[in-house]
Formats: structure tokens, C-alpha cells, sequence
């Protein structure tokens, strides 16, 4: 059950995300200052949410992210996301592991 109802949360979430994505695309002038004086709050109202959820502890790894991870110390990936898109401007780059293959032993 718990499967179903974070499916259909995340797809609200990415609808919503593509309807603002349109109307900034596709709006008039007016609708679009209409869009800047109601969504911006509720933007800015979620990222400093989501950021709150993924605070540094006293050693300063995230309580949310540090709990799952098994090796080392990582940034926590949504503080380096905020900082791309708000402060850097810049799209994430996606990195993918290699993974080498090793010779077969016979």
C-alpha cells in the first residue's frame, strides 16, 4: 500500500512540476506574474523544508542521507542539488559508475 500511495505522490509532485514548467514556457506576461506571486512561496517553502529535513548533525553529516550510507563520508546530494541549481546555476551532471570487468578465473 505504502508503494501505491508514494507512486501517485510522486507523480503529483512531477505533474505539478510540469505545469509550472509550461506555463513559464507557454504563459502570457500576466499569468506569468501571476505564477511568480503564488508559486515562488510555495517553492521556496519546500526547498527550505526539504533542506531543514537533511540539516548537518553535530558532526556534520546529513541525518537523513549519512543513515544509508555505508562507506566514508559523502555530501548529502540534496544540499549539493540546491546549491547547482540555486546558487552555481547549473544542471547536475550524472555520473555513472564504470564498473571494470575483471579476467574469469578458470
Amino acid at each position: 500500500m505504502d508503494e501505491v500511495l508514494d507512486q501517485a505522490l510522486r507523480a503529483a509532485v512531477r505533474k505539478r512540476l510540469d505545469y509550472f514548467d509550461a506555463l513559464v514556457h507557454q504563459a502570457d506576461d500576466p499569468s506569468k506574474s501571476s505564477l511568480a506571486d503564488t508559486v515562488i512561496p510555495q517553492l521556496t517553502g519546500a526547498w527550505r523544508d526539504l533542506l531543514a529535513a537533511h540539516e548537518p548533525d553535530e558532526r556534520g553529516l546529513c541525518r537523513t542521507c549519512s543513515a544509508r550510507r555505508l562507506f566514508g563520508r559523502a555530501r548529502c546530494t540534496v544540499w549539493q542539488a540546491a546549491h547547482l541549481r540555486l546558487i552555481a546555476d547549473e544542471r547536475p551532471v550524472v555520473r555513472r559508475r564504470r564498473f571494470r570487468c575483471r579476467p574469469a578465473a578458470f
